[in-house]
């Protein structure tokens, strides 16, 4: 998309940090339908439906969801992912990027294993119905008729006025319809009849019973007539009715649904006053609705469907033609969302970032100026919405009945699995341990899902040796945060099905960040890099840990290496191949790729490689991996430590992160074919790489943070002891994947005059003490309690000489 100067910032600011009225969507379905997952990237079917990959929106929705995710980006990395995550999780993580906070659902769309309206009340904090009038007219006449009467036109309309009017318009809020549907496009077109005669109508509904049940209305007067009695129910009740124009699937006569067929319903004075919302951008209509809404007062425009559907192009100039003449304040965001969470997700984000290209152009343009755009941003994305449908009311009983605040931090969950007794609140200190509160799943799924659990500010002070602050930290047990679980990482435990697990961010109080959290950190960090640069990070991680067996020796327990074989060797294997096969298949259970795994060089050394994904959720994925790895070694009567140094005279264990950048979805770490790049790496790569090695020995203090890390890293161990990179080079701290055919390296060992890293864990803390970028970029507080726990770290090691070999039990 076009890049804009810092001047539009405010616009797209405003646009992405907006909750957002999805004005137009339909009912979720379970993981197992039948209804295929390919559909949420097209309206084809049958065979016009194998082509749909091939779509300019469908490679672009792939690469959309995938990233969202952190999975594979295909088709059927995907489908693995929401298959081992479950609806739960997918919708959760859906809705939370995309930030609906009020969701209307046309439900007379049936899909197989549809979810009902309740349901959805667990993925928006406001849910009400969009009533689809045809379908409802076909429910009538599929009902056995009361009292064995006959039908005719007059009993119909008695029976569809009154049931219509008894649902819940007004009085009840929980369940209130805010608006009907017509899809009169769909079964014969949008020239309708105002003034149909009640002969031809009532030959019409003789004709639809005459073809059998279930009963299914395609006769013209029929459809006009139920239209028309919408209309004065509409407008008893001060309702809007949306209508469906432009393109759909292929039972649609895209002739007629052009939304032009509507003048003589709009020119006639009896519905002068109810307001109408053209659907779907009216696309390829797009302009003549926008003539209609620019001099009929009640039409009001919708873009869903177009968006995301279409290609970016097509997109941006289906939202410009409707603003051409169309006034701001009458067009309404939807997603159009359907079946799949994803639809949501991908409705929402391409409206986001189509919204903000047109308003800025139309500042470029001059047409708007950058306050009156921001206006209009917030009109079309919610504004408008809540007042032509009327939501205030219902907003204001949805905040009354949760004192959470409904944003992305509160996303509402599904019941908990059947079977499931405890979830484990999982988060990592400054230390570096994992950590969890244990909640009871009712209290979880009642409770805490929403208003997290309380703890206390010390926990990101403690230290390796004590559950207390350590001095310097600025951190007592004075002061409480909330742990607010994160429902996108929830899982069930591989190996204790009874369980689930979700990561937690720390939060002041719901919605409020503390600035101390790892997890937000990052995701700042991750911001800047995609706000001023417009890239991701991908992150996949080498994890080496020693695995042991007890034995006893004079009756005390004691633990040895599980095998004392070399590196990769196959005997190793078959000793522990039994508790890799577990640990795969856990890992596998909860989406997290296993790329490769072999003995190492230690004594009971092993190494597991994971996939990559963005970097927030490589994070996440890593926490999981060790809680996997540890897990299945207790089960099955091992230790697992990822200590980096538990014997002196053994080779330690580190955890090599493998990282590249990418910008739209493409890798831009590698250089060009023609030779014209240097190490085989692009200029982003090398400032990147840069950027990294200036600041090395103040990063080894976070991800190096024991004084046992230190004797690790020393010369000739492939651990990386000088400050350099390399090309392949395994004594080089930051090394680069490089073509075939680069000349050797050299060993940094026997390069003169080149500068050892940190040779300990003080001189990591005293380059970070020095190092204002750092302080500045990660936060002068978390920066403060990390020197602070180091510190505390270095004295109590250097006084404690063997008090490292019981670290293996916490690491």
């Amino acid at each position: 998309m076009k890049k804009y100067g810092d001047e539009y910032e405010v616009i797209r600011e405003t646009i992405e940090k907006m909750d957002i009225v999805d004005n137009h969507a339909h009912n979720l379905v379970s993981i197992n339908s039948t209804f295929p997952f390919i559909k949420c990237f097209s309206e084809a079917d049958g065979d016009a439906l194998s082509f749909a990959p091939h779509t300019l929106s469908f490679k672009r929705s792939i690469r959309d969801i995938a990233e969202l995710y952190g999975c594979e980006k295909t088709l059927n990395g995907i489908e693995e992912y929401r298959k081992s995550a479950g609806l739960e999780s997918i919708s959760s993580e859906c809705f939370k990027a995309a930030k609906v906070s009020v969701l209307l659902i046309d439900d007379g769309l049936e899909f197989d294993k549809m979810h009902d309206l309740e349901w959805h009340k667990s993925v928006a904090p406001v849910v009400a119905r969009i009533l689809r009038i045809e379908y409802f007219a076909e429910k009538i006449l599929n009902d056995e008729i009361p009292n064995g009467s006959k039908w005719t036109l007059d009993l119909f309309t008695y029976i569809f006025a009154t049931n219509m009017k008894s649902y819940p318009f007004k009085s009840d809020l929980a369940n209130q319809v805010v608006g009907l549907k017509s899809i009169a496009a769909y079964r014969s077109g949008l020239e309708i009849n105002p003034n149909v005669s009640k002969k031809d109508a009532e030959e019409g509904l003789f004709e639809a019973l005459s073809a059998g049940k279930p009963i299914r209305i395609q006769n013209k007067s029929f459809i006009d007539y139920i239209f028309t009695c919408s209309l004065d129910i509409a407008l008893s009740f001060d309702l809007p009715i949306q209508i469906h124009t432009g393109f759909g699937d292929k039972d649609l006569d895209l002739r007629l649904s052009n939304p032009l067929h509507l003048r003589a319903i709009l020119d006639d004075k009896r519905y002068s006053k109810c307001n109408i919302v053209l659907l779907h951008a009216s696309y390829p209509f797009s302009r003549e609705a926008s003539y209609l809404a620019s001099v009929y007062p009640q039409v009001y425009l919708d873009f869903g469907l177009a968006v995301p559907k279409l290609s970016i192009h097509g997109m941006i100039s289906s939202v410009k033609e409707l603003l051409e003449l169309a006034p701001t304040k009458k067009v309404v965001f939807s997603s159009d969302g359907y079946a799949f969470p994803e639809t949501f997700y991908l409705g929402a984000k391409r409206a986001r970032e189509v919204v903000a290209s047109v308003l800025r152009d139309a500042c470029d343009d001059g047409d708007l100026t950058i306050s009156e755009a921001v206006e209009a941003a917030k009109d079309i994305f919610k504004n408008n919405a809540i007042q032509l449908y009327k939501l205030q009311k219902l907003i204001e009983s949805s905040s009354s009945n949760d004192d959470t605040p409904h944003d992305s931090k509160t996303l509402k969950a599904n019941v908990p699995e059947q079977g499931i007794v405890f979830v484990r609140v999982i988060f990592v200190d400054a230390s570096g341990q994992h950590r969890c509160r244990v909640i009871p799943a009712k209290r979880f799924y009642d409770v805490v899902r929403h208003k997290g659990v309380g703890l206390t500010f010390a926990i990101m002070g403690m230290t390796s040796f004590t559950d207390g602050p350590a001095d310097g930290t600025n951190l007592t047990g004075t002061g409480e945060i909330r742990l607010m679980p994160d429902l996108s990482t929830k899982r069930t435990l591989p190996w204790s099905r009874q369980e689930e697990m979700v990561l937690a961010d720390m939060e002041l109080k719901p919605g409020e960040a503390w600035e101390y959290c790892p997890r937000e950190t990052l995701r700042r960090a991750s911001k800047v890099l995609k706000d001023e640069f417009n890239l991701e990070m991908n992150a996949g991680f080498e994890n080496e840990f020693y695995l042991f067996k007890a034995v006893l020796r004079d009756g005390k327990e004691e633990w040895i290496p599980l095998d004392h074989t070399p590196y990769s060797s196959t005997q190793s294997f078959d000793v522990a191949s039994p508790f890799l096969q577990e640990v795969n298949a856990a890992l596998q259970s909860i989406n997290i790729t296993v790329e490769q795994m072999h003995a190492e060089s230690g004594k009971g050394q092993f190494e597991i490689v994971t996939g990559h994904a963005v970097c927030t959720s490589a994070a996440d994925n890593l926490v999981y991996t060790r809680e996997v790895i540890r897990a299945v070694a207790r089960k099955n009567g091992l230790l697992a430590t990822f200590l980096p140094k538990y014997a002196l005279n053994d080779i330690g264990s580190g955890c090599h992160v493998h990282l590249s950048l990418s910008q739209n979805g493409n890798n831009v770490f590698m250089g060009s074919n023609d030779g014209s790049s240097r190490y085989g790496m692009s200029k982003i790569a090398e400032e990147f790489m840069a950027g990294v090695l200036g600041h090395l020995s103040s990063v080894l203090a976070f991800v190096s943070p024991l004084p046992n890390s230190y004797d690790r890293i020393q010369p000739n161990t492939w651990s990386g002891a000088y400050h350099c990179w390399g090309t392949e080079n395994r004594e080089a701290p930051l090394r680069t994947a490089c073509p075939p055919g680069v000349a050797d390296v050299t060993n940094p060992a026997n390069v003169k005059g080149l500068q050892r890293l940190p040779n300990d864990l003080g001189e990591a803390v005293e380059a970070l003490e020095k190092d204002a970028f750092l302080k500045e970029f990660i936060g002068e507080k978390l920066v403060t309690a990390i020197i602070g726990v180091r510190k505390a770290e270095i004295d109590y090691y250097s006084k404690n000489k063997d008090a490292y070999k019981e670290l293996i039990y916490k690491y």
